[in-house]
C-alpha cells in the first residue's frame, strides 16, 4: 500500500526473543514482514520452506476462526468445479510479465468463482505477493489454510509464512497439521523451554498459548492492513501487546478517539509501557491537546526502553516533539540492553531504532555520529531508504542537515483514509473533499510532523494545510508561512507556498515576508507579488507571411546579421507600422547598432500605443538603470507588477529588470529576492540559464550589459 514502516507490536516478549515490531513495505513496493526467532541458536530452529512451499499473499474477505488442529474434513472437494488450465497459465504469464496488479485481479475473480481449488488459492497468494508484498501473502495463506485445512500444501505455505514473520506459537499449531497430513517440519514442533520463554511476558503476566496464538492471528491482519478485522481479533485478548496492536488498528481506522484512551489504559495498566505512553502522547496532539501531550513526554523522556519496541516509540516521540537532547540520552541509555547490540539482526525495528539513534546525534550537532548510525542502519536492512536519503543530504558539499528526514507516512496519518484519497479517482471532487476533512489532525500535529517527516509525508501535509488555507484557516495559513524560514524542501517549494498564500490573502501586496535562501545559509525578506505564471506560448496576431518574417528576423539578429534583421522588420511594419513586437524588435536592433537614442525613441513610442507591451517597459527601464534614471525606471516597472498573470519570458523580463534595478540602488537584500522568485518558478534547462545571466547581472561587481542581453523582446515573437 504504502512504502512505509507501521509501527506495531510483534511479539509481546520481543526484549528476550528479539522479535521485530513493525510491518515494513520494502522500496520495490513488496511488503516483508520482518522476521526473527528469540536468538541466533534459537534461530536454527527456524522451519525450513521445502522445495513444495509457495510463499503467497492474498486479501481474505472475512476473519474466520483457526481450529487447524482439530477440523477433520473429507479430501474430496465440495465442488466438481475448477478453473481451467489456461485461467491458472494466465495468471502466471502476467506474474512472468511483471503486471502484478492485473495478475492479482484475475486470481482473485477466480478465487470467489472456485475458493476451495487450490490451483485458484496458490496462484492468488503468488500474484499478490508479486503486487502487494509478502504480508498480504501471509494473510492469503492463512485463509487458503483455513479453506482447505487438510491441504498439506496450503498448511505448508502458510507455516513458511508464518515462521519468516517470527509467528512462532501459531506456526508450532500449524506445523501439527502439517504433521498430521503426512509432512515434515524441521524445527517443529518447539522445544517446551522456548514455548515457556515466549509466553513470559515482560510486564510479568503469563498468557495461555492459546492467547498468544490469537495475538499472532491479529497480527497477520494488522501487518496486511486489514485493521477493522485486526481490531476485532485483538478485542478480547488479554495480552499488553494485543491491546496495543488493538490500539493501533483503531488509529489507522482514523477511531482516534477510542485509540487514545485504549493507549492511556495500557499505559496505566503497565507504566513500563513506553509503546503505548508514546502514542497516547502524539494521538494527544493530533487531537490539538497540546500541553497534555507534552505534559506526556516528560515520563518518557525519564523511562528507560525495555525492548526495541519501547525504544522505537520514545526516541520518535521525543524527537517529534523537539525534545533532542532527552531523544539523544534516551537511546544511549539502552546501549547495554540484553536486546540491543552489535548482534543485532537483519530485522526492520533494528534498522528503525539505529536510524532514529542517528536523527537524534544529528539534532544535537553529532555529526559524525549520526554517520555511523546511519551506516550502519543501512546495513542492517539493505539500503533503508530513510538512513540513505539522510546519508546523502548530510555529505552536501557546503550544506548542514538540520531537519533529518525521520518518519514517514505510516507513523503519522490513519492508513484507511490515506488509501481512501488516492483511491479516487479524477472528478470526485466531492468525494476528495471529504477525505480530506477526514484527516482531521491538528495544525501543530502537522506542523511536527513536517519537521519530521520524509519527503512523501511532508508533501501530503502541505496538501492538507493549504487546503485548510482554502476554507479560511488562518493557523494553517500561519503554518505554511512559517515553512518558508525552515530548511526543508526546496527553494522552488519554499516560494510556492508564499506564492499560495499571497494569492489566498493570507500575504498583503506590499507585506515583506521570510524566506530562506537556496543556500539555506539565511532568510531574507521577499515580497511577493499575487501573479500567475504560464508557459502557453501565446498565439501570433500576424498573417502568415509576416509571421515567417519576423521569425527570421529573429534568427538574423542572433547570428549577428543585424541590417538584414532591420530589412525583414522594415517590411512588416510598412504593412503594421504600429505592430509592439515588430517595433520592439528594431528597437533592440537599433541598440546593438549603437543608435542607442534610436532604439529609446521606438520603445517610448511603442509605450505611447500599446502601454501595456511589457517588453518595452523592461527594455526601456534597463537603459534608463544604465543611465543612473532609477525614479523613472522604476515607475515604468510598477506598472507590470499590476499584471495578474504574466507569460514566463514577461515574468523574467519583469523580476530580473526590478533586481537590477535594486542592485542599482545598492539594495542587494531586495534584488535577491527578485532572484529568489525567479528561482521558485525556474524549471527548464533555458530558464535556469537565463537565471544565472541575472544573477552575474545584479552581482555586486555589476554585469549590466549580460543583463540588457537577457531582457530583449526578441523572445516574445518566437
Amino acid at each position: 500500500m504504502t512504502k512505509a514502516d507501521i509501527l506495531l507490536e510483534a511479539r509481546p516478549n520481543a526484549a528476550r526473543s528479539r522479535q521485530p515490531l513493525t510491518t515494513q513495505v520494502d522500496s520495490d513496493s513488496t511488503s516483508r514482514i520482518a522476521a526473527g526467532l528469540p536468538s541466533a541458536s534459537d534461530r536454527m530452529l527456524v522451519y525450513r520452506r521445502t522445495s513444495e512451499s509457495n510463499p503467497t499473499l492474498i486479501h481474505p474477505n472475512q476473519a474466520r476462526s483457526l481450529d487447524l488442529a482439530s477440523k477433520t474434513r473429507s479430501r474430496k472437494s465440495p465442488s466438481t468445479a475448477k478453473p481451467t488450465p489456461d485461467q491458472l497459465k494466465a495468471v502466471e504469464r502476467l506474474i512472468q510479465k511483471g503486471t502484478c496488479d492485473q495478475a492479482a485481479i484475475k486470481a482473485k475473480a477466480l478465487v470467489e468463482r472456485f475458493p476451495a481449488h487450490s490451483g485458484a488459492r496458490r496462484a492468488l497468494v503468488a500474484a499478490l505477493e508479486c503486487a502487494e508484498g509478502a504480508a498480504k501473502a501471509a494473510l492469503a495463506a492463512f485463509e487458503w489454510a483455513e479453506a482447505r485445512p487438510n491441504s498439506l500444501q496450503a498448511q505448508e505455505t502458510l507455516l513458511s509464512y508464518l515462521t519468516l514473520g517470527g509467528l512462532s506459537l501459531l506456526a508450532d499449531r500449524v506445523a501439527r497439521q502439517v504433521r498430521a497430513l503426512g509432512g515434515a517440519t524441521p524445527g517443529y514442533p518447539l522445544p517446551a523451554a522456548l514455548i515457556e520463554r515466549f509466553l513470559q511476558m515482560p510486564d510479568g503476566s503469563r498468557p495461555s498459548v492459546e492467547a498468544l496464538e490469537h495475538f499472532d492471528i491479529g497480527k497477520l491482519y494488522l501487518d496486511a492492513q486489514e485493521f477493522d478485522i485486526a481490531e476485532r481479533r485483538l478485542d478480547q485478548v488479554d495480552i499488553f501487546a494485543a491491546r496495543n496492536n488493538r490500539a493501533i488498528a483503531l488509529f489507522h481506522l482514523g477511531r482516534i478517539e477510542e485509540a487514545l484512551p485504549a493507549f492511556l489504559a495500557a499505559w496505566e495498566a503497565d507504566p513500563d509501557n513506553l509503546l503505548a505512553l508514546g502514542w497516547a502522547a502524539r494521538l494527544r496532539l493530533y487531537l490539538g491537546d497540546e500541553t497534555g501531550a507534552q505534559g506526556l513526554c516528560t515520563p518518557l523522556a525519564l523511562a528507560t526502553a525495555r525492548r526495541a519496541d519501547d525504544a522505537i516509540i520514545q526516541v520518535g516521540t521525543l524527537l517529534l516533539f523537539q525534545r533532542d537532547q532527552a531523544a539523544s540520552e534516551a537511546f544511549e541509555r539502552i546501549g547495554d540492553a540484553e536486546w540491543f547490540g552489535p548482534s543485532l539482526g537483519p530485522v526492520i525495528s533494528n534498522a528503525m531504532l539505529l536510524h532514529l539513534g542517528a536523527c537524534a546525534a544529528c539534532r544535537v550537532g553529532r555529526r559524525d555520529e549520526a554517520e555511523r548510525l546511519w551506516q550502519r542502519a543501512a546495513a542492517t536492512r539493505n539500503n533503508y531508504p530513510l538512513a540513505t536519503a539522510n546519508l546523502a543530504a548530510l555529505r552536501r558539499p557546503g550544506r548542514t542537515l538540520r531537519r533529518p528526514m525521520m518518519l514517514d507516512l505510516a507513523q503519522a496519518l490513519p492508513l484507511t483514509r490515506i488509501t481512501k484519497l488516492r483511491s479516487l479517482s479524477a472528478g470526485a471532487e466531492a468525494e476528495a473533499e471529504a477525505a480530506m476533512d477526514a484527516l482531521n489532525a491538528s495544525t501543530a500535529y502537522l506542523e511536527a510532523y513536517y519537521l519530521s517527516g520524509e519527503e512523501t509525508l511532508r508533501s501530503l501535509i502541505r496538501i492538507l494545510l493549504k487546503d485548510r488555507v482554502d476554507k479560511g484557516d488562518a493557523e494553517a495559513a500561519a503554518c505554511l508561512k512559517g515553512f518558508a524560514r525552515l530548511p526543508i524542501g526546496t527553494g522552488k517549494e519554499r516560494f510556492d507556498l508564499l506564492y499560495f498564500l499571497r494569492r489566498k490573502g493570507h500575504i498583503a501586496a506590499e507585506e515583506p515576508v521570510e524566506c530562506l535562501n537556496e543556500a539555506e545559509t539565511e532568510c531574507t525578506e521577499v515580497k511577493i507579488i499575487n501573479t500567475e505564471v504560464y508557459r502557453e506560448p501565446a498565439d501570433s496576431d500576424l498573417p502568415d507571411d509576416l509571421l515567417e518574417l519576423l521569425n527570421t528576423s529573429i534568427e538574423l539578429y542572433h547570428d549577428g546579421e543585424l541590417d538584414a534583421a532591420e530589412q525583414r522588420l522594415n517590411k512588416i511594419l510598412e504593412r503594421l507600422p504600429e505592430h509592439p513586437v515588430a517595433l520592439g524588435n528594431l528597437a533592440s536592433v537599433r541598440h546593438q547598432q549603437g543608435r542607442r537614442e534610436d532604439s529609446r525613441a521606438i520603445l517610448r513610442k511603442i509605450l505611447a500605443t500599446s502601454p501595456d507591451y511589457l517588453f518595452a517597459r523592461t527594455n526601456l527601464a534597463t537603459m534608463l538603470i544604465r543611465d543612473g534614471n532609477l525614479d523613472e525606471a522604476q515607475e515604468l516597472l510598477a506598472f507590470g507588477m499590476d499584471h495578474e498573470r504574466l507569460h514566463i519570458d514577461e515574468f523574467f523580463a519583469l523580476y530580473g529588470t526590478y533586481a537590477q534595478l535594486h542592485a542599482a540602488k545598492g539594495d542587494q537584500d531586495a534584488a535577491q529576492s527578485f532572484i529568489g522568485q525567479l528561482e521558485a518558478v525556474s524549471e527548464t534547462a533555458r530558464e535556469r540559464e537565463r537565471l544565472a545571466l541575472i544573477k552575474r547581472a545584479v552581482d555586486p561587481q555589476g554585469f549590466i550589459k549580460e543583463m540588457r542581453n537577457r531582457i530583449t523582446a526578441l523572445t516574445k515573437g518566437s
